[in-house]
């Protein structure tokens, strides 16, 4: 079985639906490894300091889980601007990731053929292990 010690979950600040990050969290927690939370703001957005958004992704994952299962496990919050697949992939080979949980929305044809999902933009531009879990 491999081993992992370095996970990351990229995340959307926005996003309605964070029941994955529980998901990431408990594998962090399997596999006894560190996690990640990373949020790249697209480069032609607002930029604020970046330690407002280190603290928002703190928060957000704060909010999101039970407070007893961030006690259990290392975790990182980081933030960076610019493309989701260059950052990310920097992102990896600075922290030494070596496994990628990310979440997946179905889309319509028409979407699919005319864009790259986010973990379509991750999985052509990294080259290490992803996890994909459907978001529903």
């Amino acid at each position: 079985m491999p081993t992992f010690k370095n996970i990351l979950y990229p995340l959307n600040l926005e996003s309605k639906n964070l029941k994955n990050v529980t998901v990431a969290l408990e594998c962090a927690l399997e596999f006894k490894a560190a996690i990640h939370f990373l949020f790249v703001n697209d480069e032609s957005a607002g930029y604020r300091h970046p330690t407002d958004f280190q603290d928002a992704v703190a928060l957000k994952i704060k909010e999101t889980v039970p407070g007893d299962m961030l006690e259990k496990v290392k975790v990182m919050y980081a933030v960076s601007k610019g493309k989701l697949g260059a950052e990310v992939k920097e992102y990896c080979k600075k922290q030494g990731i070596d496994l990628i949980i990310t979440s997946h929305k179905q889309h319509s044809k028409l979407y699919t053929s005319l864009f790259d999902t986010p973990d379509e933009n991750i999985i052509d531009t990294v080259n290490i292990p992803v996890l994909i879990f459907p978001k529903k």
